[in-house]
């Protein structure tokens, strides 16, 4: 009997033995399973076209996900360059910029906002608020004739309108019962819905006017291309999440925030700049490669987190791309700044027009380039009255970094807003800019206006 429990005892132990090492087994194979490779850059590929009611969400998220950048994300290059400057034939001297008197051309009794200009270089894409609503209309208006044409209105100024050249349409983001929407109007009467739950922010036209991109709140890190022509929607396979890696001494603060992408297309239309808080990515879409680009240096001792852009612009050529940055993590930032990116040395330029109020603080509230590409001007502040920002201009020379305070009797700009108070003519005759008057006892504008400013090269 006690041989035969002795059997029985060494069968179960050794069946006990072999259960252990069949889990063991499958543990790490599963573990095998969970470690991923890391990856170069990836090409960016596009997907086949669907049509746009099967590529929106069924549900509307109410806010954009965060994404969590993690150690496995792809791997991202810097973007490489020339190394050294292209020769470059020095433009007009800054003295030989010739600004006349401003001129009021248009009044509202609430805000207005300057869009840019249409390519004609006589139209202006505004908005214009309704008073006492959370409304505003959406209007071109003719700076030759003083005609204005409504387009749409919209409920909540979300980011700018953008102008569709080869529909004669606007495109826009309005909220419906507090959702996002993206819509394309040629009329109040000719508007469409095309898509839902939409960054406001994001719209962006490629140069020849036949693609929208855009990101959806509920994947804010996959960008969307929308053709204006048939309404078809693809999206880009690459997830620009697998490219948010945590940058060191700073996953405290990445963690969990949405990164809000904003594009600018370069004028030739092969190239784009994704910008957001922790991240500028240029993407090439005739290679379909995608790199790093870097805004400044990083000085924790004086920093909040790396510079960053608020608003971007390419010179009319590409061989530029003007930035307002800052190094603020959150509004109200304590300083904002030019800077501008030399696309073919990869040389950047901080720079701060206007004085300091008080030490390292100072402000940038918008910018635009001339039509050579060698100057732009800017919208600075330079003092506060009864509580709101003077603002005055300066016209600056990218090659010798010169820069010239223009009309100093003057101020201008309406608000602390970045990128929504001057446009400069594709042709460079004229600039348009907010001009509004302002209660004498209260930072409260009266009336908002633009005025218009002639631009004269000196022979």
């Amino acid at each position: 009997m006690k041989r035969i429990l002795s059997i029985v005892s060494s069968l179960l132990g050794l069946l006990a033995l072999g259960v252990l090492v069949a889990i063991l087994v499958l543990t790490f194979r599963g573990l095998e399973g969970e470690v991923e490779p890391t990856f170069q850059s990836s090409p960016v590929a596009i997907e086949t076209e669907t049509s746009p009611s099967s590529s929106l969400p069924e549900t509307l998220t109410p806010s954009s996900p965060p994404v969590t950048p993690t150690a496995l994300a792809t791997s991202v290059s810097l973007c490489t360059f020339a190394g050294h400057p292209a020769t470059i034939e020095p433009g007009p001297p800054l003295d030989a910029f010739i600004f006349s008197e401003p001129q009021v051309v248009l009044t509202h009794t609430s805000a207005i906002g300057i869009a840019g200009w249409l390519p004609d270089g006589e139209r202006l894409l505004i908005t214009r608020d309704i008073p006492g609503t959370n409304r505003q209309t959406i209007e071109t208006f003719n700076t030759r004739t003083g005609e204005i044409q409504v387009y749409a209105q919209r409920e909540g100024a979300n980011g700018k309108p953008v102008w569709l050249l080869t529909l004669g349409a606007v495109a826009y983001t309005t909220l419906a019962e507090g959702h996002p929407e993206l819509w394309i109007s040629q009329s109040p009467q000719q508007g469409e819905r095309v898509a839902l739950d939409v960054q406001g922010l994001s719209l962006a036209v490629e140069p020849d006017g036949k693609h929208l991109w855009y990101f959806s709140r509920a994947n804010p890190t996959r960008p969307q291309r929308l053709n204006v022509g048939t309404g078809a929607i693809r999206q880009a396979s690459l997830d620009f999440a697998s490219l948010l890696y945590p940058k060191p001494g700073l996953e405290w603060v990445m963690r969990n925030r949405s990164p809000g992408f904003r594009m600018v297309w370069h004028p030739e239309g092969s190239k784009v700049v994704l910008y957001s808080q922790f991240w500028t990515f240029l993407l090439d879409t005739r290679t379909n490669q995608v790199c790093e680009l870097e805004l400044g240096e990083f000085v924790p001792e004086r920093m909040d987190i790396p510079p960053w852009a608020l608003e971007a612009q390419w010179s009319p050529n590409g061989r530029y791309l003007a930035f307002i940055t800052t190094d603020n993590l959150n509004a109200p930032f304590r300083r904002t700044e030019l800077t501008i990116l030399d696309m073919g040395t990869g040389e950047w330029q901080t720079l701060s027009p206007g004085p300091d109020l008080e030490p390292g603080q100072h402000y940038v509230y918008d910018i635009a380039w001339a039509s050579n590409s060698q100057q732009l001007i800017t919208l600075a502040q330079t003092g506060t009255s009864q509580g709101r920002p003077i603002q005055k201009l300066y016209l600056i020379d990218v090659l010798t970094r010169d820069s010239r305070q223009v009309m100093p009797d003057h101020a201008f700009g309406g608000g602390a807003i970045e990128g929504w108070q001057l446009a400069w003519s594709p042709k460079g005759q004229i600039l348009a800019i907010k001009c509004p008057t302002w209660l004498e006892t209260e930072p409260t504008i009266v009336e908002d206006r633009i005025c218009l400013i002639a631009v004269i090269l000196k022979p």
